[in-house]
C-alpha cells in the first residue's frame, strides 16, 4: 500500500472514530452537534488537501523518474506557485538541461567518431570485455569478408580468414608485420582502451603491399642497376685478358700446360656464369608491361611439360595436364610472360618434389594441374607432392630475394610476383590438403581493363 493510500485511511478511521465519539457523548441530537458534525467534515476535507499537498513533490518525483526511464530529456517542469515545489522543479528542470546536452554532447562525439571509424582506410576491430567483437567498420568488413551484424557477439575465431590466426596471436602494444599466403602483408597491432572503468581492446590493421612492394622494387632494380653496371664492365674485360692467356699455352712447358689450359679455362667459366647471374637479375629490371593477346592456357602448360619432360623422365615425376577441352582454357595476357611464369612454377615443383628425401616407393612423384571456372574467371592450380611450405616460409614466401634453397637466388617468385602483379591477376602459394604445395592463378575469362 503506497503512502498516499495510508494517510487517507488514517484520516478516514480517525475521523468516523471522532464522528462516533461525538454521536455517543452528545446528550441529545441539536444544534451542538450539527457544529461537531460540520467541524469533523471540514477537518477531514482539510486532511484530505494538506495530504495531497504533502504528497505532491512524490507524485513529480515519480514522473521525473518515468521522464528519465524514457530518456526523454527535452521535457521541462512548470512551475505551481507553491515557493517550495517550484524550488523543486527548478532542480529537476536543471539536471534534465545538463542530461539533455550531455547527451548532445556524446551524441556528437559518437557521431564524429563513426564517421572517422567509416571514413578511415586501417581495418578497426573493437572488443567487448569479454573479448568478443562488438564492432567493425567498414574497412575491416571488407578485409575479413564479413559484416557486422553476422559476427557481433562471437569471438575472432569465428571468422573464417587466413589473419585470423595471426591476429589472434598478437602481443599487446606491438606492432607487427605479418603476411599471409597470397602475399599480401600488413601491419597489425593490439591495444587497450577503458571504458567505464575497464579494459577493452582493439587491433588495427593496415594493409602494406603496395607501399611496401613499390619501395622494395625501386630498392633492388637501383641496386640490380648499379652491379650489373660494374659485373658487366669487369666481365668484359677480365674474360679478354683470359682468353688472350690462352694463346700463351704454346710457351708454357708441355707437363705443366694442361694445368695452365685447365685453370684459365676455369676462371673463364666462372665468369661467364657470373655474367648469365647478374643477367638473370636484370631481367626482372627490364621487365617490358604486358602485351595482352588471347592464348590457351591449355597449351602453355603442355609446352611446360615438354620442355621439362627428360628432367620429369628421369626423376620418375608423373606431370599430370588438366582434364579439360583445350579450347575451353582461352585467356588475354602476355604469352611469354605467363610462359615464364608457368616454367618458374613447374621448375619449383620438381625441385620441391626432389628435396623431399624420400625414396622411390615411399610416396608418389607428380604434378597435377587443373584449370576449373569460378566467377567468371579460369582459375589454375598446380600442385606438387613435395614437403609443403613451412610456416616460416609463408611468411616471407614473395620477398624479394628470399629463397629456401641452399643456392637459390630467389629470382623465380620474384620475377612470378612482378608478371603477375603487373597484368593484376590473383594468385597464392599455399599448402595442399593432401600434402604439398599448390600456386594458385585467377585468370579472368574477359580482357582486363588494363589491357
Amino acid at each position: 500500500m503506497s503512502i498516499k493510500a495510508k494517510l487517507y485511511l488514517l484520516a478516514t478511521v480517525l475521523h468516523i472514530f471522532l464522528l462516533i465519539a461525538a454521536y455517543l457523548f452528545v446528550d441529545k441530537i441539536d444544534y451542538s452537534f450539527l457544529l461537531v458534525e460540520v467541524f469533523l467534515v471540514a477537518s477531514f476535507v482539510g486532511f484530505v488537501i494538506l495530504i495531497r499537498k504533502v504528497l505532491s513533490p512524490f507524485q513529480y518525483i515519480d514522473l521525473f523518474g518515468d521522464i528519465l526511464h524514457e530518456q526523454e530529456f527535452t521535457s521541462r517542469f512548470s512551475h505551481t506557485g507553491n515557493k517550495q515545489l517550484d524550488n523543486l522543479m527548478s532542480l529537476f528542470n536543471q539536471m534534465l538541461n545538463q542530461l539533455y546536452e550531455e547527451r548532445l554532447r556524446l551524441g556528437d562525439r559518437k557521431g564524429m567518431l563513426q564517421q572517422l571509424l567509416d571514413a578511415i582506410p586501417l581495418s578497426i576491430l573493437v572488443f567487448d570485455y569479454n573479448e568478443e567483437i562488438n564492432q567493425l567498420n567498414p574497412a575491416a568488413e571488407k578485409l575479413l569478408g564479413v559484416s557486422q551484424t553476422s559476427v557481433k557477439g562471437f569471438q575472432l575465431e569465428s571468422i573464417n580468414h587466413p589473419l585470423v590466426r595471426e591476429l589472434k596471436s598478437l602481443p599487446l602494444g606491438v606492432s607487427q608485420l605479418v603476411s599471409d599466403k597470397e602475399g599480401k602483408r600488413y601491419r597489425c597491432q593490439k591495444n587497450t582502451f577503458k571504458d567505464r572503468g575497464f579494459s577493452r581492446c582493439f587491433i588495427l590493421v593496415q594493409e602494406l603491399t603496395r607501399e611496401l612492394d613499390s619501395s622494395e622494387k625501386n630498392t633492388y632494380e637501383k641496386l640490380i642497376r648499379i652491379m650489373s653496371h660494374e659485373v658487366n664492365n669487369t666481365i668484359a674485360a677480365t674474360s679478354s685478358i683470359l682468353k688472350s692467356c690462352l694463346n700463351y699455352a704454346q710457351d708454357i712447358k708441355p707437363e705443366e700446360r694442361a694445368d695452365y689450359q685447365n685453370a684459365l679455362r676455369l676462371v673463364i667459366d666462372r665468369t661467364h656464369s657470373l655474367n648469365s647471374f647478374m643477367q638473370d637479375y636484370a631481367k626482372i629490371v627490364r621487365l617490358p608491361p604486358p602485351s595482352y593477346e588471347s592464348c590457351n592456357l591449355f597449351h602453355l602448360l603442355l609446352t611446360a611439360k615438354r620442355l621439362f619432360n627428360e628432367e620429369l623422365e628421369t626423376n620418375a615425376i608423373e606431370f599430370q595436364l588438366p582434364r579439360v577441352e583445350p579450347n575451353s582454357s582461352e585467356i588475354y595476357a602476355d604469352k611469354s610472360q605467363i610462359e615464364q611464369v608457368l616454367l618458374n612454377v613447374v621448375k619449383n615443383a620438381i625441385e620441391s618434389i626432389m628435396n623431399n628425401g624420400l625414396s622411390d616407393g615411399e610416396k608418389s612423384k607428380e604434378i597435377i594441374s587443373d584449370i576449373s571456372s569460378e566467377n567468371n574467371h579460369l582459375i589454375l592450380r598446380i600442385t606438387d607432392s613435395g614437403p609443403g611450405i613451412t610456416e616460416q616460409a609463408q611468411r616471407s614466401i614473395f620477398t624479394p630475394f628470399f629463397t629456401t634453397k641452399a643456392e637459390g637466388q630467389g629470382i623465380g617468385l620474384m620475377l612470378i610476383r612482378d608478371i603477375l602483379k603487373s597484368h593484376n591477376f590473383a594468385f597464392k602459394l599455399y599448402n595442399s590438403p593432401n600434402s604439398g604445395a599448390c600456386f594458385e592463378i585467377m585468370f579472368p575469362k574477359e580482357p582486363s581493363s588494363a589491357s
